[in-house]
């Protein structure tokens, strides 16, 4: 018997909550009788805000879907995620948390033992207990032992990989820069001598091929990066499909692993832009698998009732050149020209980091064509959908997301009026709260740190005191710091600033926390037949399950 095919239709059986044998009643199987909303959540990697056509002309021929989106929908130019780096920014978006609540301040990795804490409650979690069915396709780096498995934490569905797609070796050619080692069939006689019975080495310290799983199995190991926007389209599609014919509204989330580095993408995909980059065509597949699932919504017929959010988890990762993407005009001039280097984008709290190109459309509810400037956050997201499915948030809980229903649907233009920043692993200690957006301007008690830029310069750790502000609004370059002379009213920004802070950490405290287990342990790592080298999966070998 083929095994493939077999966990295939089992799979496939897991996401029909009726059955296959089932019929479904024929009231339920007109998909547009449901009153609640269904909520696709789709989430780039390391995408720069100057990525995205409709904000930045020199890429309006790159993402043609997604400008698409834009013109049916609300274009969000001052959206910002959660924080700067990949785990800390999808535990905020999933929780409405910042990490000093949830713990979860940096990134975890191919040997943690834990991920997002027990007690903190996801968006799925809260919809699947109000009776939504939940998938979730792509990138999950919140824990993969069965515990703090995404099929744990809310979803009725999982399909993609457990973290970033540079925590393994693949087989396919891809671009990084250092350029990453394909994973050996064997080991090297280097290898042998130095590191002997162990099973990593080329490009970071590799412990195993890259993994992808199906629910809680492994199916393929290393994952075959060149096939993976056609996969997670396939599996969207076939995500709808069932969810729509089962007459419950549905909660999709996909996190791609576009435009993280190694760079990749379809063969179809080389050369097909006028922008004659890696970079670019993998954008380009990007928007053609989102265009793609638009186009299984719109064929489903649940388009209509759909809230569609698409953003990302942060900035471009600079230092990797011309792998990666475009900061638009948020380009941190003055830590670079004070110090000769640096980054200002993935990981730091400037501009470039978390601001992020967004768009949401829901027909019917959200105006057409319309762009709007408001202060909005990925930690909105949360409270966003929990209200436009009826369902309630804890109240044994603190959100710093606010709900967005109203200012979405044009009955007001009021957003947040702050936003603040966590460090997020460039500069230390992470998690920690030292910049602060107010309004137009933006408050920084702390820059610089262990990234560097593209020339790999790097910026020193400076604690400022009295903290050095911006206007970021009239200088989204963040190129002139404001002095009393040229903003008289500069010490009550930052008198205000320092209580805002002041106060969030209060409230932080009188909060319900959790703090995150980094420890790791090799007996984790996912690995579909440890016999094999740098886990190679034999057929017989697949839908292995994680250690508790």
């Amino acid at each position: 018997m083929n095994l493939n095919l077999l966990f295939s239709f089992i799979a496939f059986w897991s996401i029909l909550p009726n059955g296959l044998c089932e019929e479904v009643p024929h009231s339920q199987k007109n998909p547009g009788t449901s009153e609640r909303p269904n909520f696709v959540i789709l989430f780039a990697d390391d995408i720069g805000w100057g990525d995205f056509g409709a904000n930045w002309n020199p890429n309006k021929d790159v993402t043609p879907n997604l400008n698409k989106m834009a013109e049916e929908g609300l274009r969000l130019t001052d959206f910002h995620a959660g924080a700067s780096v990949c785990t800390p920014s999808r535990a905020a978006l999933l929780t409405g948390r910042l990490g000093l609540r949830t713990g979860v301040v940096q990134n975890f990795n191919q040997k943690s033992v834990a991920g997002l804490p027990l007690n903190e409650t996801t968006v799925a979690k809260v919809l699947k207990d109000n009776g939504y069915y939940t998938g979730m396709i792509g990138k999950w780096h919140l824990g993969m032992t069965q515990k703090y498995h995404p099929r744990s934490r809310g979803f009725d569905y999982y399909y993609g990989l457990p973290y970033s797609n540079d925590m393994g070796c693949v087989d396919v050619p891809t671009y990084n820069r250092p350029e990453c080692l394909e994973c050996p069939t064997k080991k090297s006689l280097f290898e042998e001598i130095f590191y002997g019975d162990q099973t990593a080495v080329p490009c970071g310290g590799y412990f195993s091929a890259l993994p992808l799983y199906e629910d809680y199995g492994i199916i393929e190991q290393p994952a075959n990066l060149t096939e993976l926007g056609d996969h997670y389209a396939e599996k969207a599609q076939n995500f709808i499909d069932a969810a729509s014919k089962s007459g419950k509204p549905f909660l999709l989330y996909i996190g791609f692993a576009h435009m993280h580095v190694p760079l990749t993408h379809a063969a179809r995909f080389t050369n097909s832009t006028d922008v004659d980059t890696i970079y670019a065509d993998t954008l380009h597949e990007l928007d053609d698998v989102i265009g793609r699932v638009i186009k299984s919504l719109k064929q489903s017929g649940v388009y209509d009732n759909t809230l569609t959010w698409f953003t990302g988890d942060n900035g471009p990762w600079v230092m990797k050149c011309p792998f990666s993407g475009s900061q638009g005009p948020f380009l941190g001039t003055w830590l670079k020209d004070k110090y000769g280097g640096g980054s200002t984008a993935k990981t730091t709290t400037w501009e470039a980091g978390h601001r992020e190109p967004t768009v949401i459309v829901w027909p019917n509810k959200i105006q057409p064509n319309t762009v709007s400037d408001a202060l909005t956050s990925t930690l909105d997201i949360f409270p966003t959908l929990i209200s436009a499915a009826g369902a309630k948030m804890s109240a044994y809980r603190h959100y710093d997301g606010i709900d967005l229903n109203d200012f979405l649907q044009g009955n007001t233009q009021d957003a947040h009026k702050n936003l603040f920043h966590p460090n997020s692993g460039d500069t230390p200690p992470f998690g920690e709260i030292d910049t602060v957006r107010m309004g137009q301007y933006k408050v920084f008690w702390k820059t610089g740190g262990t990234q560097p830029d593209c020339n790999y310069k790097f910026a020193p750790v400076v604690e400022h005191d009295p903290p050095i502000v911006f206007d970021v609004v009239n200088d989204p370059a963040e190129s002139i710091q404001l002095t009393s002379e040229t903003t008289p009213k500069l010490n009550q920004i930052i008198a205000s600033a320092t209580t805002l802070r002041s106060d969030l950490l209060a409230d932080i405290a009188s909060d319900n926390t959790t703090v995150a287990d980094y420890s790791q342990s090799s007996d984790v790592l996912p690995c579909c037949d440890p016999t094999q080298f740098y886990c190679r999966c034999k057929k017989d070998k697949l839908r292995f399950t994680p250690r508790n």
